[in-house]
């Protein structure tokens, strides 16, 4: 066989073989960069020792370090209500981001389903607050604090209109419970002016608020930022200025936003005019409540609340023309 006949008979087959092998070669190649380039690229976080400190205080670091968490929950009455107990990460250690982390939180308090008080007189509220099945066992609620509200038609005096937290919330035998309540019926002598309203530190701003669009006086508050969860929608101070009220609010700012509870709201007045509040259920359009009288507010001055939330909202600003100027959305994240 000559030579130019081994080379058309064999050398296609050595072609043949030779991109294979090349094949080959660039395959592994590959493979080794990619593996290298993701170990290389792999982000190595510190596990921080998280136990002994409330879970809400070292939820936005863990989120920063991209560790998944997951909570599960034990109780120990002797414990701190909301501390955790044991982390499944040893601290200190080196681990990936997104690395999941397990959590034990302790449950250190009795937890209550908050019964319904909306309709009883004070009287039988405050009754029923002394006696609330938590379990197997009975706790009593602190009431926080009372505002007290004209009797509107078809209402009875001396009786609850609304309450803090709202009925059906699971809450912790040791969360205070705030009433709004009507007047209690009394007989005024002839020329003797109407009781005023008083408000003061410690109560709650939402409901100082209702009872001040029942009255139609006006009100002006300013958010005061506070890390003490406690304080939330709490006065901290009150003064009468005239025939307005000028409130300092606390505000807890959540972190996540969950079924109910306080929001605030801040917008600068885009002129001079009277505006006032309401919040709107997002579900039934029916459902609005008046959280202030109209108040008036000079172009630039900030126009600030604190409310509390029950379900889905939207808070609408609204002009003396009953006109929308702002509204802002408030919703469950989860």
């Amino acid at each position: 066989m000559t030579k130019e006949e081994l080379r058309s008979k064999y050398l296609p087959i050595g072609g043949y073989f030779f991109f294979i092998a090349f094949g080959l070669v660039v395959f592994f190649i590959a493979a080794f960069l990619v593996v290298f380039v993701r170990t290389k690229s792999s982000t190595m976080v510190v596990m921080p020792d998280v136990v002994g400190k409330p879970y809400n205080e070292v939820h936005n670091e863990l989120m920063r370090l991209q560790l998944k968490v997951r909570l599960e929950s034990k109780r120990y009455p002797d414990k701190t209500d909301g501390i955790i107990i044991y982390q499944s990460i040893r601290p200190g250690r080196e681990v990936e981001a997104g690395s999941k982390v397990s959590l034990t939180v302790n449950i250190g308090l009795d937890r209550i389903d908050m019964p319904n008080l909306k309709g009883q007189s004070l009287v039988s509220a405050k009754n029923s607050m002394e006696k609330v099945l938590s379990g197997e066992t009975y706790v009593s609620l602190t009431l926080g604090g009372i505002t007290y509200v004209e009797v509107k038609e078809g209402e009875q005096p001396d009786t609850i209109v609304d309450q803090i937290p709202e009925a059906g919330k699971n809450i912790t035998a040791g969360e205070k419970v705030f009433l709004l309540v009507t007047k209690p019926s009394t007989k005024k002598k002839e020329g003797e002016p109407q009781a005023g309203l008083e408000f003061k530190p410690g109560d709650s701003f939402a409901f100082a608020q209702r009872a001040l669009v029942r009255a139609k006086i006006s009100s002006k508050a300013e958010v005061v930022v506070t890390k003490f969860r406690p304080d939330n929608g709490k006065i901290e101070s009150v003064q009468k200025v005239g025939n307005e009220y000028k409130f300092k609010v606390f505000y807890f700012e959540p972190e996540d936003r969950v079924e109910s509870g306080y929001e605030s709201f801040v917008y600068e007045a885009p002129e001079n005019g009277t505006y006032s509040l309401i919040v709107k259920d997002q579900n039934d359009e029916t459902k609005q409540i008046e959280i202030s009288a109209p108040t008036t507010y000079q172009e630039g001055e900030k126009i600030q609340t604190v409310f509390y939330r029950t379900g889905d909202v939207t808070l609408v600003l609204l002009d003396d023309k009953g006109s929308k100027v702002k509204s802002k959305d408030y919703e469950n994240e989860f």
